[in-house]
């Protein structure tokens, strides 16, 4: 009966030992996200770029503030992306890119394009960035109009700025 009583007590705990960590491990990913600025909300002020508590209006110009994280192929393709976009006219935007565990960013600050070293990611963590790249589009007041995260084709991002047509 001690065996069978022994047995028992080692499954259960072979079973709620990895469970219970894991459901820690989703709280800790839930807790973080809930930082993240939502739709509609007001996007908080990022270091070197703004004081105070949100990111000052900036009339008649949206703002695409990015989340990277250095050496990530997707994340230096998305700001490719968004940088060609920003040249290109379309649409008048200012690109924020946020980089994590970079010292330098490796973007020059030029008009319209700024860069954010963040080597230690506390900036990242502060705005609950789990996965990279992940994108905010803020508008002149400084609202959060969209997010999204992961790369996307040419045409999404054309979406996600509001452009017309298919083709750059």
């Amino acid at each position: 009966m001690n065996r069978r009583r022994l047995a028992i007590a080692i499954v259960t705990l072979a079973v709620l030992g990895p469970l219970s960590g894991l459901i820690w491990f989703e709280s800790k990913l839930e807790a973080r996200r809930s930082q993240r600025p939502e739709v509609g909300m007001v996007f908080p002020a990022l270091p070197g770029l703004a004081d105070g508590e949100s990111l000052p209006p900036y009339p008649g110009r949206l703002r695409v503030v990015t989340f990277a994280r250095a050496g990530c192929g997707n994340c230096d393709r998305t700001i490719a992306a968004l940088r060609r976009h920003a040249a290109s006219g379309e649409r008048d935007f200012d690109l924020i890119a946020v980089v994590a565990d970079a010292q330098a960013t490796g973007l020059e600050d030029t008009a319209g394009l700024y860069s954010i070293a963040d080597p230690d990611a506390s900036l990242s963590k502060r705005f609950g960035v789990i996965h990279v790249p992940l994108v905010f589009l803020v508008d002149e007041h400084s609202r959060v109009r969209d997010v999204t995260t992961g790369e996307r084709p040419e045409a999404a991002w054309r979406s996600f700025l509001g452009l017309e047509g298919d083709a750059l």
